[in-house]
């Protein structure tokens, strides 16, 4: 089904599941719950974004997994033209709120044997660094590392610091600061890897850490509500035209960028589908 929204257009089908290709890790325990839900729904309630030339997932590889566990043979898929300008990269940056920030961020460094220096200006959004950030101070490696290995550190040091009995929550690099002043004293930041960087990565086979990258969609569709039979059975022609025939039946209703749609608030514009 293709569809013409207010910024770009895009087409939601079916994709057979072997010809994704992921570009991060994902959580395992989240996988399992999420195919438990699906199982239970019987129903996929978002599709997957995906570049319809590279057929690199850009969001949804906890889906994207799920469904494999579940044995489905296909997947539903928004297909978007990833090199379009209005399609954008940032990051998920980690943080925290921990009693002794400073001493858990010299512990977690001292853990994997890492030097530092304590730099001023801890709150600057400096990405061309491996450091940890809270309220008094940054914490700033003296080693150089890539990108990659910027992303890696990162995901270790968010291990050992959950290992603390900490919860870690997820913001963009825009509005994290705005947290470290307020719910949060301790943050990871993580580089921003260009599309490019992360097409190879996935077509490579080589694996980005759990949430480093947020993709940016113009409009994005929610709650396509795919049959989990039509991912699991029929040929993929039946499939397709069963699928195009349920979407067609439905509404769709517009909503602008800063909606809340089951308790999470997106920046872009929301193409919700309704029965």
């Amino acid at each position: 089904m293709d569809i013409n929204s207010s910024t770009i257009s895009f087409r939601i089908t079916l994709i057979d599941i072997d010809d994704l290709k992921p570009h991060e890790e994902i959580i395992e325990q989240l996988v399992t719950e999420l195919a438990g839900n699906i199982r239970n729904q019987e129903k996929v309630r978002d599709p997957l974004i995906v570049d319809k030339h590279s057929l690199v997932i850009l969001d949804g590889m906890h889906r994207y997994n799920a469904l494999k566990k579940l044995g489905c043979r296909r997947a539903p898929a928004c297909l978007v033209e990833y090199d379009d300008e209005r399609i954008g990269v940032g990051g998920w940056f980690r943080y925290f709120n921990a009693n002794d920030p400073d001493s858990l961020a010299t512990a977690a460094l001292g853990s994997l044997s890492l030097k530092y220096e304590l730099t001023p200006n801890p709150h600057t959004n400096d990405l061309t660094h491996a450091r940890i950030v809270t309220k008094s101070s940054s914490f700033q490696l003296i080693l150089e590392m890539d990108k990659f290995m910027m992303a890696r550190l990162a995901a270790q040091i968010e291990k050992y610091v959950s290992g603390h009995g900490l919860q870690c929550e997820y913001a963009p690099e825009n509005v994290v600061w705005q947290r470290l002043n307020s719910s949060a004293n301790m943050v990871i930041p993580v580089p921003v890897f260009s599309k490019t960087e992360i097409k190879e990565t996935a077509t490579s086979g080589r694996l980005l850490p759990h949430k480093v990258t947020r993709h940016i969609i113009p409009s994005r569709p929610l709650g396509v509500d795919v049959p989990l039979d039509l991912l699991i059975n029929y040929t993929s022609g039946e499939a397709s035209e069963k699928l195009d025939q349920f979407l067609s039946s439905r509404h769709v209703d517009l909503k602008p960028p800063g909606s809340i749609v089951d308790g999470r608030r997106y920046q872009e514009e929301l193409l919700v589908f309704e029965r």
